[in-house]
Formats: C-alpha cells, sequence, structure tokens
C-alpha cells in the first residue's frame, strides 16, 4: 500500500509538471540610483538557483530580458549581491510581459527593493515566504539568539500560510508547498553548520538542542524529489551529507568530490540522484574523476539536459587527462621574447596562472618562488612559469608589476579568454597546471603550492620516467 501511495505521489507531480506552462516571458527592467553593478536574472531549478545571465542597465537605466520560461519561480538579484539571499522571487508563466522598478543604493549588496507592476497572486504570496524565510535567516545567523524557539514559531506559520495562500493554479500549490517544506529542512540543517559554505569550521556543539536536529537523520530526506523545488535544495542536501558524517566520526570533514561521490549511493531516489551528480560534475576538473565518479552512472543522465551536461563535461575533460599532450602556448615574457611549451622538452614544466588583481595568486607566488628555490634550485629539469591573465592591453602595467614585485620566475602574459586560459577552460585562478618531460599533462589541476600535496606532487613527476 505504501509503495502504491508513493507511486500515485510521483505520478500526480508528474502530471502536473507536464501541464506547466512554457514559452516566452518578457522583463522589463528600469534601475533608479546606482546602476553600475547591473542585474542578474536566475531561475530555481533542479534544487538551486541558475543564472540565466547578467545585463547593465543603459544610460536610462533600462534593460530587458527575453527568456524561455517553464512556469516557476525566478528571482530578480543586483550583481554583487549575497550568494544565497534572494530577496526578490518572481513567478513567470510562458507569455509573460512584465514591467520591474528596482532601487539600488550606492552602497548596498542588494536592491533597496525590486516593485513588479501588477504582480500575480503566485508572486506575492512568493514575496510574503522570501521575507519571512530571509528574516529568520538573519535571526539565526547571530549566535547569541538561540533559533530553537524562534524555529518552531516558524513551523506554525509555514502551516497557517499554504493554507492561506492556495491559489487556483495547482501546479503553483504544489511547488510551493515542496518549496517552503525543502527550506524549512534547510533551515535546520543550516542551522548545525551555522549557515556557513565551507563545512569543516564550525558547528552547533551544544547537547541540549540534539533532539532539533534529529529529523535530519531520517534517511529518506535526501530521496525526495520536491527537494528539487526550492532553491535551497542541492545546499540542505550537502548540509545533510556532512552532518550525517559528523555524526558518524564525531570529526569536522574537509569535503571534495571524492566524499561528493560516496553520498551518490545513499540517495534512493534516480531523479535526486542524477541532478546531484551533475550539481557537483559542475566542479570536476580531471578526466580521471570524471571516470570513476561520473560515467558509472550514466544512464541515470536519461533527460535530454543531463545528457547534454553529461557530454559537454566529457568533451570538456577527456582532452585534459594525464598523459594527453599538454597545449602548446605560444606567449611574450616581459622582455617580447615568444615562448611555447614546446621549447621546455625534457622538463617538468609547472604553470601558475594568475593576476594583478587576483590577491589568493599573489599570497601562493613567494610559497612557489620559496619551493623553487630552496628545494629545485640545483636542478636542471624543472621549470616554474607565471602566466598573467590580466590581457595584453595591460601589458606595460603588467611588466612593471612583475618587476616591482621582483618575481624570479618566468612570467608571460596573455589575454583570459585566449590561449591556454581559453583551452583549458579555466574559470577561476590561482590554478596550477604540471606537465612532464614529454610535454604531457600530470593535472591541470594541480594543488596550491601553500597544500603539501603541491610539492609532494612535483616530486613524483621529477621521479617517473
Amino acid at each position: 500500500m505504501k509503495k502504491l501511495l508513493a507511486f500515485l505521489l510521483l505520478f500526480t507531480w508528474g502530471a502536473l509538471e507536464a501541464n506547466a506552462s512554457t514559452g516566452k516571458a518578457t522583463l522589463n527592467f528600469t534601475v533608479y540610483g546606482n546602476t553600475q553593478s547591473g542585474l542578474f536574472l536566475y531561475q530555481l531549478k533542479d534544487g538551486e538557483p541558475l543564472s540565466l545571465g547578467f545585463k547593465r542597465p543603459d544610460e536610462k537605466g533600462m534593460l530587458k530580458f527575453v527568456v524561455d520560461v517553464k512556469e516557476g519561480v525566478y528571482f530578480i538579484k543586483k550583481a554583487g549581491g549575497k550568494e544565497l539571499s534572494f530577496n526578490y522571487p518572481i513567478y513567470l508563466k510562458a507569455g509573460d510581459q512584465k514591467k520591474i522598478n528596482c532601487y539600488a543604493g550606492t552602497l548596498s549588496l542588494d536592491y533597496d527593493s525590486c516593485i513588479i507592476d501588477q504582480p500575480n497572486i503566485e508572486t506575492k504570496y512568493l514575496a510574503t515566504w522570501s521575507t519571512v524565510f530571509n528574516q529568520y535567516c538573519k535571526f539565526a545567523k547571530n549566535r547569541a539568539n538561540q533559533p530553537y524557539a524562534k524555529y518552531k514559531e516558524l513551523e506554525k506559520f509555514a502551516a497557517t500560510f499554504l493554507q492561506k495562500s492556495k491559489t487556483t493554479n495547482v501546479y503553483y500549490n504544489q511547488l510551493l508547498a515542496d518549496k517552503v517544506a525543502t527550506d524549512l529542512q534547510y533551515l535546520v540543517a543550516a542551522n548545525f553548520f551555522n549557515f556557513g559554505s565551507r563545512l569543516n569550521i564550525e558547528y552547533d556543539s551544544s547537547a541540549t538542542v540534539q533532539p532539533f536536529y534529529k529529523p535530519l537523520m531520517d534517511p529518506k530526506i535526501v530521496c525526495n524529489p520536491r527537494l528539487l523545488h526550492s532553491e535551497h535544495g542541492m545546499q540542505m542536501l550537502n548540509y545533510v551529507f556532512a552532518f550525517w558524517k559528523f555524526n558518524q566520526t564525531r570529526k569536522m570533514i574537509t569535503l571534495n568530490f571524492s566524499s561528493f561521490a560516496a553520498n551518490v549511493p545513499l540517495i534512493c531516489n534516480n531523479e535526486v540522484k542524477a541532478v546531484y551528480l551533475a550539481y557537483h560534475m559542475r566542479a570536476l576538473r580531471k578526466y580521471e574523476d570524471f571516470v570513476n565518479y561520473i560515467q558509472p552512472y550514466k544512464a541515470l543522465f536519461n533527460s535530454t539536459e543531463l545528457k547534454a551536461a553529461y557530454q559537454k563535461k566529457y568533451e570538456e575533460l577527456y582532452l585534459f587527462a594525464n598523459g594527453t599532450p599538454g597545449y602548446n602556448f605560444a606567449l611574450k615574457d616581459i622582455n617580447d621574447k615568444v615562448h611555447t611549451l614546446a621549447e621546455f622538452k625534457g622538463k617538468v614544466v609547472i604553470i601558475d596562472l594568475w593576476a594583478m588583481w587576483c590577491a589568493p595568486c599573489l599570497a601562493e607566488k613567494p610559497v612557489m618562488a620559496k619551493i623553487e628555490h630552496e628545494y629545485y634550485k640545483d636542478r636542471n629539469d624543472i621549470v616554474f612559469i607565471g602566466i598573467s591573465v590580466d590581457g595584453l592591453s595591460r601589458k606595460d602595467v603588467w611588466k612593471n608589476f612583475v618587476v616591482k614585485k621582483g618575481f624570479a620566475t618566468l612570467e608571460l602574459l596573455s589575454n583570459a579568454t585566449e590561449s591556454i586560459h581559453n583551452y583549458y577552460k579555466v574559470e577561476g585562478i590561482p590554478r596550477f597546471l604540471i606537465f612532464d618531460r614529454e610535454g604531457k599533462i600530470v593535472t591541470v589541476d594541480a594543488p596550491m603550492p601553500s597544500n603539501p600535496a603541491f610539492k609532494k606532487l612535483l616530486d613524483e613527476t621529477l621521479a617517473s620516467k
């Protein structure tokens, strides 16, 4: 009977999904005040907010988004806003044409307000829940105000709110119920880690509140496809899995992709499992990790979008596998001499992708220099190369910067959208790449020099024949 009920619930939701409208929607924005940072539009999809793009207003403060809409929840956000805080939801349907006024303060990280002209009833209810949810988050993040009693109040509010917010839109009613239920679970899980993005920093150690976290121990909490209808769904899964691991080991954990992959068998719903894999797959930079952690689940990537994401990642990584010939760049140093990867055949090559504006990059520079000069100064079979991605248009500024800083490594300059940076699809720096004596890839995502694993990998590469 329970299995039949579960099937009927999933069938009902599938029917509702099929009835959701699809088509175009047009959003006309006018931004008042500080218009320099522009505007993002996000879509709630597969348990997270996905960016549909960024646009800057024109001289009159106006901009337009025309988007392919799958009926559902979208978010308006100022560039530079807080990552996990979405204050301005909008419910869009095919054919919608909306006028929206956003007011931007000079120093504000988000808009002071975004006012939608003639919002539909779905948007009004979403805005109410968003306001209450974000108010609770601000309260809970202050550890001086223990949030447990406040959470009980929020639960009661949510129950009443869902009763009062029923509309004639059956699809929306179910989506909102799923979102609110997942948001509540997210708040409990996030509270344990004080809403942190790094799950090995701090946690709620008070033994008196353990009953508050007991619902997180339900193994079915990670199996419900309805968690995909909250922008906090994927982050909630991350928190729950980390919470389980902590309760097993009583230690804070260091997370990497293999630890996320170990969670996949714990998800007893294939739809959630596939989305969770796709979510973490985006962070993969090594073909070997793709083979080990993603390929075994290829059959789960069965929708058009998931198949496309799988194929895109495969094509992105297979050229960068260990043992594949490295990209033979041709870039100039501060004396305008051209250097290529091929000219260093016979040497192990370490490349540091950096920029003048990148503080973490500059912090690693002296560490790598120390490794080079203390451990390998007498070796002629290893070379360290820095490649700035500041852009060729800043050549003179870059040259002066390199000289002023006294960088002793060979320094080259590239545009961020070209050459080695573009070939290896680098999305963030600092980034360290290592090639063997034949110019073949050892890794295009090495540990940072400040990590002991960096030198260990260099020693292993030098020792190999």
